[in-house]
């Protein structure tokens, strides 16, 4: 008899944000603005451990913890209206604040109370949670929460099975799924879809609103790491994304679409794209021409506040820190007004005295392969480690563990790789998290480099959060800029700036690592530039070594599911379907059509692909899978038949440079993040745009 932890969370309702509910001089939500919910995803994962429940036959508790102000007392009546027997709220003032490190330590530590105070000391129990919140987007709580356990985390789970003796698991992995059992339990499990929602019964409503929930502070778990001082990451800024650049135009005919596709790649073959490796031209304070030149500070305030005391220090006439005095500084004030005061500009001139880099060593990539090909996500990081690299005037190295990882060396030197450091087992042979995630931090530990980057893949989502949180490091996730800048005043230079979209892409952050040895994230597919290999490079490769025994396998793999055959999603043009294609033979005859037309027509790379619903409704297989639980994409052209357009979906193409969208539905979520759409259905649309394309006279 399994008993079940099932972690829930209160978050604002992103659907519903508007210009109004940020604070316009800060960037930040007011959240008082929102209406509160429970995360979807944890509505599923706790959906799916009632079903887990009912498989064995034999009840066990079912416990739903949350961590958050006294008001998240709602999503635990949710939750106990619906299945569960018991309910946690973690709530202290000193919780506020925290990052992933610091919400994981405290729940996990919560965890072990539960265990010891409501299951008896049971150690037969899974944790269930969702994949990510919509808060957060980050992903990374579940695997940190197993990582402080030191128990197995099954990540990306759609399908759950019980075969009399254990529960076997189907998850996401990229370019298919897979079947798998924990070696082990205690496990967590996170929850990437479970379509069976619970529904409260009247009777689970008024028992609901009479249980007296369980209420612990600080004081009651005794956790490591709590709240701000407690998080490895502090927040630099928040902001408004930037206005879309989407036209989000409606056409009405066909014929009009295809002189856009047209268009497009004509425009595209001419626009001169910016190199990779350009970065933003940092230099360290050492090496800049005026000793007194603060032009890379992390945000804008800092920015101009420097500029104003760096020209007020060459009017002064003054050379260097040794010229101002104590009348000096009064001058100073005198001519800077309102814009800073006597201890901001004892922080700035202190600042000045800071030209080394906070952090030391190699810039590295976490490599990611399937044992016989690296993904793409790599070689674009390689390209983003050679521009960081470069301004911190140090190396790129690629740490790559595997059954025979030394295979890649040379491909990742030729990629920008300055070392290769290979970690080689038999037992690295397939990807298991914890196996691999004690070879790469063993061989960080050896090392220190002071930056890693990982792919936001589902593997990179999975293993990084483990890492980080095992070499007590910060973690940014799912990046889309990567800078390096100054926090003089914080006596901090030459420090990675990591920028990365929350709730639903409806605000921006700025993050920088505090308290680490190394400094880590993981950056979108598809945002990053790739170098054009350098076969002629030289490099080394370093062979590690790790000792690894069963205990260092979490899973047993069942079954893959992967599709054969060549694909190839980094073409000029994607085209999608998505459910609305409405049965496979749909999908396969207009996609092919449509493909074929292009591919006639232009002399341009194409592929198909597909929505997660597609492939699940078994339309195409999962390798043809576009978006965050897919592939993320940056075509020249994407076009989206029959796709509504979630937002793992969205946020794995955005890097598209056009996009086309075709739906018969008017409200369809994806009109509004596209550049041109057609409101009508595929089957009208398809074969009218096929015509129209092969009716284009070529251009020379």
């Amino acid at each position: 008899m399994s008993n079940y932890i099932v972690l829930v969370k209160q978050v604002p309702d992103v659907s519903q944000i508007t210009d109004n509910a940020f604070n316009p001089e800060t960037g930040t939500l007011i959240r008082t603005r929102l209406a509160s919910v429970i995360n979807e995803l944890d509505a599923q994962a706790l959906a799916a451990a009632n079903y887990m429940n009912q498989l064995c036959g034999e009840r066990g508790k079912i416990v739903s913890l949350t961590m958050g102000p006294p008001m998240a007392a709602e999503v635990l009546r949710y939750s106990l209206a619906r299945c569960a027997d018991s309910a946690v709220l973690l709530t202290d003032r000193a919780l506020g604040g925290a990052d992933t490190c610091a919400t994981a330590n405290p729940l996990a530590f919560a965890i072990r109370k539960i265990v010891k105070d409501i299951l008896g000391g049971s150690s037969d129990y899974f944790i269930v949670s969702g994949m990510q919140s919509v808060d957060g987007d980050t992903a990374q709580v579940p695997a940190q929460i197993a990582e402080e356990l030191d128990v197995p985390c099954i990540a990306y789970v759609t399908d759950i099975k019980y075969d009399g003796e254990r529960f076997e698991f189907s998850r996401i992995i990229s370019g298919g799924n897979q079947w798998v059992a924990s070696r082990s339990v205690p496990a967590v499990i996170t929850v990437a879809k479970y379509e069976y929602p619970l529904f409260a019964t009247f009777a689970g409503e008024r028992g609901a609103n009479r249980f007296e929930l369980i209420q612990w502070g600080t004081d009651d778990i005794k956790a490591e790491y709590t709240g701000i001082e407690g998080s490895k990451t502090r927040v630099i800024r928040v902001f408004p994304p930037p206005g879309t650049t989407r036209k989000c135009k409606e056409i009405t005919d066909a014929r009009k679409i295809a002189g856009i596709i047209a268009d497009c790649l004509d425009e595209s073959q001419k626009k001169d794209e910016k190199a990779a490796g350009d970065g933003n031209g940092y230099v360290l304070p050492g090496a800049r021409e005026n000793i007194f030149d603060r032009s890379f500070e992390g945000t804008h305030k800092e920015s101009e506040d420097y500029k104003i005391l760096t020209g007020i220090i060459e009017k002064l006439g003054i050379k260097s820190l040794a010229d101002i005095t104590d009348d000096v500084k009064e001058k100073i004030l005198s001519k800077a007004g309102e814009h800073f005061h006597k201890n901001a500009l004892e922080d700035m001139l202190e600042g000045f005295k800071t030209t080394e880099p906070a952090y030391n060593g190699e810039v590295w990539v976490a490599v990611e392969h399937d044992g016989n090909k690296i993904h793409p996500a790599t070689f674009e990081l390689i390209g983003k480690a050679r521009d960081l690299a470069g301004s911190l005037k140090t190396k790129v190295g690629a740490v790559v563990a595997g059954g025979k990882p030394e295979g890649f060396g040379q491909e990742l030197i030729s990629a920008g790789a300055d070392t290769v450091y290979a970690v080689e087992h038999p037992m690295l042979e397939t990807f298991d998290p914890k196996a691999y995630r004690k070879a790469i931090s063993e061989t960080i530990e050896k090392y220190w480099p002071q930056i890693v980057l990982f792919a936001a893949t589902s593997m990179g989502r999975m293993l990084a959060p483990m890492i980080a949180y095992r070499l007590r490091c910060g973690l940014t996730a799912d990046c889309t800029g990567l800078e390096i800048k100054d926090s003089s005043r914080k006596g901090q230079v030459g420090i990675l700036m990591q920028t990365r979209p929350a709730l639903g892409g409806n605000v921006m952050a700025t993050i920088c690592t505090k308290d680490s040895k190394s400094q880590m994230a993981t950056a979108r597919p598809g945002v990053m530039k790739r170098l054009e290999p350098d076969k002629k490079r030289k490099g080394e490769i370093i062979k590690n070594k790790v000792q690894l025994n069963q205990t260092d396998l979490s899973l047993d793999i069942i079954k893959t599911e992967k599709a054969t055959g060549k694909i190839n999603l980094d073409s000029d043009i994607v085209v999608s379907g998505g459910k609305g294609m409405q049965s496979r033979d749909n999908y396969e005859k207009l996609l092919s059509k449509l493909v074929t037309a292009i591919a006639d027509k232009f002399d341009v790379s194409i592929e198909r692909g597909a929505s997660r619903a597609a492939v699940e409704q078994g339309f195409v297989e999962r390798i043809h899978q576009v978006g965050q639980t897919g592939t993320s994409i940056s075509p020249k052209i994407y076009i989206a038949l029959g796709i509504s357009g979630a937002i793992q979906h969205l946020i794995g193409v955005a890097n598209s440079e056009t996009i086309i969208a075709v739906n018969s539905d008017p409200a369809a979520p994806i009109f509004k993040h596209c550049d041109y759409y057609i409101n009508g259905t595929v089957e009208d649309v398809v074969p009218e745009l096929v015509e129209a394309i092969a009716g284009i006279n070529k251009k020379d």
